[in-house]
């Protein structure tokens, strides 16, 4: 991560690791680093740990904290993101950053473990997402803990964690609720991203099984306290504004990508094995109402708004650029493509079809 226009102190605040080791070689390493470290006596959940960080801000006099969960790749530029969309309004009161997996605010990508632990590549993302979102602030019904910024104007109103969620899980969603009650709103930085596992750490302390991520004890506290939370939840997963944002933000990348690394386009059957190449792929494909472009890059993919009697013309338009070559998987497709004659310079045809027996 490069040096943050803002300035930042770091502290890794260790819950006593139950791996063998993990506590002394992290001790040594923020020894080696100039990084803050402090460990807990024993081991006692997320919610004390998060308070520590929260308590420290406020006795520090910080104008913003950031909690982070120890398995996330921060983008270059992720905390000054997240400082300035919680600073673009004083009635922000938390600010989530975008991930891979953030719940409901996930940026899906469907192979994040061969792709998203290369620090290049977040870095890449999180620029392309910068230039095209900027200080935009999202207002969503809920915060996510994995990485989120909380201005401490706020925090000297709501409030800590709460202790009744125990170990972990459903204590930010209570905090962000909590601070919407006295008027704070919440809110997603699209421009903010980050790489996360998820369920790294409270599946190595045993508090979840593995593919479990909530506490079922703690969602009845939520629901206790917030009758209306699951009503507000689905109403927008329900709206078309979480379909347009993604689809914003997936097309940014794939054009990015192209306009950067260079690209293929392919006449059918991207979602195949194309998907998973490493370079950008931008594919024709039948739909009911015609053909649709597609883009896919490192496990992102997209629909292209893009229309019009040439297709391949309108991609190169959108890109910038000439693809690398055309792709030919489907033969019956060239008949929406009035202007890709058959001795186009950069068709390939991959069909390889005998035309005759």
């Amino acid at each position: 991560m490069t040096r943050a226009a803002c300035a930042v102190d770091f502290i890794v605040l260790d819950d006593a690791s139950p791996v063998p080791g993990f506590s002394a070689d992290v001790a040594r390493l923020c020894a080696e680093l100039g990084v803050a470290y402090y460990r807990s006596p024993r081991n006692l959940g997320i919610p004390r740990n998060f308070n520590l960080a929260l308590l420290k801000a406020l006795d520090g006099e910080y104008d913003f904290v950031v909690l982070a969960n120890s398995d996330v790749i921060f983008s270059a530029r992720l905390l000054d993101q997240l400082v300035v969309v919680a600073s673009s309004d004083d009635a922000i009161g938390s600010v989530t950053a975008w991930a891979n997996h953030a719940s409901i605010y996930s940026l899906p990508n469907t192979q994040p473990e061969r792709f998203l632990r290369d620090q290049g590549l977040v870095d890449w993302v999180g620029e392309a997402l910068r230039a095209e979102f900027g200080d935009a602030a999202i207002d969503i019904p809920v915060g996510v803990g994995f990485c989120m910024c909380i201005p401490t104007r706020a925090l000297r109103v709501v409030g800590l964690m709460d202790p009744v969620f125990g170990r972990g899980y459903c204590e930010e969603n209570d905090w962000t609720l909590r601070s919407k009650s006295l008027g704070f709103r919440i809110t997603l930085a699209p421009s903010a991203f980050a790489y996360h596992v998820g369920g790294g750490s409270t599946m190595a302390a045993g508090l979840v099984a593995p593919g479990v991520y909530t506490v079922p004890a703690n969602e009845r506290v939520l629901d206790l306290r917030y009758p209306l939370y699951r009503a507000q939840i689905e109403a927008f997963q329900s709206s078309n504004a979480v379909d347009r944002l993604l689809e914003r933000a997936l097309t940014c990348i794939v054009v990015a990508a192209a306009a950067k690394w260079g690209y293929d386009i392919t006449i059918g059957h991207l979602r195949g094995p194309e998907t998973g190449a490493t370079l950008p792929r931008i594919g024709l494909e039948q739909q009911d109402d015609g053909l649709d472009v597609v883009g896919a890059f490192r496990g992102f993919s997209g629909r292209l708004d893009i229309r019009g009697d040439d297709l391949v013309t309108a991609v190169v338009d959108r890109v910038g650029r000439e693809p690398g070559a055309i792709r030919l998987y489907d033969q019956t497709l060239r008949r929406g493509l009035p202007k890709l004659s058959v001795d186009h310079p950069d068709l390939i045809d991959e069909v390889g079809y005998p035309s005759r027996v």
